[in-house]
């Protein structure tokens, strides 16, 4: 047997017998997924890097509680570093945008959306190869029209 096969009205793919559509387009999925992961690890490590596990001292009231391991670190490297001008950058704080002047900040207030960011196109490319792959592989009944964006 080929690697891709129809039998019976199902789908013989690599290994996996007697698929359905929806099986085979989530096997696809998977396979897919699994070779991104290399990239998708940095945008895990990013996202989680930005959280605010670490404890702190005491905060002001409102304050989100605890810092993350890049604001630690990047305070730490780059101490009273500031944005020339005393030009003022709104940073995501929670759910509000707090404005500084501070380089550090900035860098770790950033850092956990650009792996979300990061994240988002990873998993874009996994859907568009994913489409190419059951599209190719499916009978024509069983094709999905997908829609761009």
């Amino acid at each position: 047997m080929d690697t891709t096969e129809e039998l019976n009205g199902t789908y013989f793919y690599r290994g996996h017998p007697d698929l359905s559509k929806a099986e085979l387009l989530n096997v696809i999925f998977l396979e897919e997924f699994c070779t991104e992961l290399g990239i998708d690890s940095v945008s895990g490590a990013v996202i989680l890097s930005g959280q605010p596990w670490l404890g702190t001292r005491a905060k002001p009231k409102g304050a989100t509680l605890g810092t993350s391991v890049v604001s630690k670190y990047a305070r730490i490297i780059m101490r009273d570093a500031r944005v020339p001008f005393g030009i003022q950058i709104p940073t995501p704080v929670g759910i509000r945008m707090q404005k500084t002047n501070k380089l550090a900040a900035v860098i770790a207030r950033y850092v956990p959306w650009l792996g979300w960011a990061s994240l988002s196109i990873s998993l874009y490319r996994v859907s568009n190869r994913t489409e190419r792959k059951y599209n190719l592989i499916a009978r024509p009944k069983d094709r999905i029209q997908w829609t761009s964006f």
